[in-house]
């Protein structure tokens, strides 16, 4: 459960932070970040604008905490298909840093490395296809990755 107090400041600090109305560059704060739950975390990858680039969604991806169902929110999130195409080498730099939290996404999928599934994430119930052509084996989605989590969402109050 997620009470409106704690839903106001994971707005306030971590949804749209870059898009300051004075055109100043605006920093998200990493001892703020560390004081969300994991059920935080989840609902803070649900409402993220990636065009405050990855580094939240890195630190949530890093945490300890991370529940299984929030990264794969996060991976399809990046709409992983265009990315299947390119290796570390390939890839445009405009496109590297998505490239690299995939990748961190799926070494931990792939080496089972979450404490946690407690967090509902079905790709295929949120619209996402997830039998994309895969020529590069360095792609290959674990299957928990592709059919996801099969948890409960967090209830956000007000």
């Amino acid at each position: 459960m997620i009470l409106p107090h704690r839903a106001r400041f994971i707005k306030k600090y971590f949804f749209e932070f870059s898009f300051d109305e004075n055109d100043e560059i605006v920093e998200p704060d990493y001892e703020k970040f560390k004081t969300l739950n994991s059920a935080e975390q989840y609902f803070l990858a649900t409402i993220y604008n990636w065009d405050d680039g990855v580094e939240v969604l890195e630190w949530i991806v890093k945490s300890e905490i991370c529940d299984k169902g929030t990264a794969a929110r996060i991976f399809w999130s990046a709409e992983p298909d265009y990315y299947f195409d390119y290796t570390n080498d390939t890839i445009d730099e405009w496109g590297k840093e998505v490239f690299h939290l995939l990748k961190a996404i799926l070494e931990r999928f792939k080496n089972q490395d979450f404490v946690s599934s407690k967090w509902k994430f079905i790709p295929l119930e949120e619209g996402y296809k997830v039998d994309w052509p895969n020529a590069r084996g360095e792609w290959e989605l674990p299957l928990d990755l592709k059919n996801g989590v099969k948890g409960k969402r967090p209830i956000v109050i007000g």
